[in-house]
């Protein structure tokens, strides 16, 4: 970060006045020559270095982006793919590329990553989770086609690298609460404005963020003639917020109850469906108990 120029220029008249041969020169008025002369040094000074942090900045931004190898370099390159595409080495033969670039082929609208390590293996592996749909209505790729979406990553992958991409079904959440209202509007009116509410809070959600108890209790409040949300220790079933993942074969793991916050299995949740493996699970609506607040 570049000094001030006063902060530049009190350090020059420092350093001048610590040379005696310089010490008959010395004069505190901001109009003599030598002081003129120092003040214009240290504006010079002052714009070189501008000049350096606004070029160190456009470097970093520059390697950043074209460092290859790197975590969001994988991601990028999911984000790039294409469906029904075959990669072909570009003309300068130095890396793989798309013969043309085609937008509406790129099924991939979600990417995050991390990096594992086991006892096994010294080397880390990064982990690649993806999805695809729009925010709110983020569903899974299918095998079929997540298996060419990894011989594609593998083609530009680094030797030595170690790779997974994984996308499961939306974990399933499970508001079980007891919701209190004033009774100024009907029951079912209660239900439709919860219900939004917890649709916008999934909305909101940033793919593979994690979970929070109070942010889910939040979206309930926020709804007018809402009073109070409570979970009663007493309820059968038992009430809380709840969490139903998949797992990588795509089998549905039990529930299990979030006490603060969590991670997701695929990088987003959505409702019940109500059917298939997911019949047992309620919705939102059915999650949710209302009593008039008396």
């Amino acid at each position: 970060m570049s000094r001030t120029i006063r902060q530049i220029y009190e350090e020059a008249i420092a350093e001048r006045n610590r040379r005696l041969e310089l010490t008959e020169f010395s004069n505190d008025s901001k109009m003599s020559v030598l002081n003129g002369v120092a003040w214009m040094v240290a504006a010079l000074i002052y714009t070189f270095e501008s000049i350096l942090d606004v070029f160190a900045v456009d470097v970093s931004e520059t390697l950043e982006s074209r460092i290859n190898g790197t975590p969001r370099y994988y991601a990028d390159a999911l984000l790039n793919y294409q469906k029904g595409d075959r990669l072909v080495v570009r003309e300068d033969g130095l890396a793989f590329g798309y013969a043309s670039i085609d937008p509406s082929k790129r099924i991939i609208t979600q990417v995050s990553y991390v990096e594992s390590t086991d006892s096994q293996n010294v080397d880390s592996k990064l982990i690649l989770k993806v999805a695809t749909g729009e925010r709110g209505a983020l569903h899974e790729i299918e095998a079929e086609e997540l298996t060419l979406i990894t011989a594609y990553i593998n083609q530009l992958k680094f030797a030595g690298t170690r790779i997974e991409v994984i996308s499961r079904k939306g974990d399933v959440l499970i508001p079980r609460v007891t919701v209190y209202w004033d009774g100024a509007v009907p029951e079912a009116e209660i239900y439709d404005a919860l219900d939004e509410a917890l649709y916008t809070y999934v909305m909101s959600i940033d793919f593979d963020a994690a979970i929070y108890v109070n942010r889910v209790w939040e979206a309930i409040r926020s709804v007018e003639h809402v009073t109070d949300v409570w979970i009663d220790s007493s309820g059968t079933p038992a009430q809380g917020i709840f969490l139903a993942s998949y797992d990588g074969d795509g089998n549905l793991q039990p529930t299990r109850r979030i006490e603060r916050m969590t991670h997701t299995s695929s990088g987003y949740v959505r409702e019940s469906t109500g059917t298939g493996a997911e019949a047992e699970l309620p919705t939102f609506r059915q999650s949710i108990k209302l009593v008039i607040d008396k």
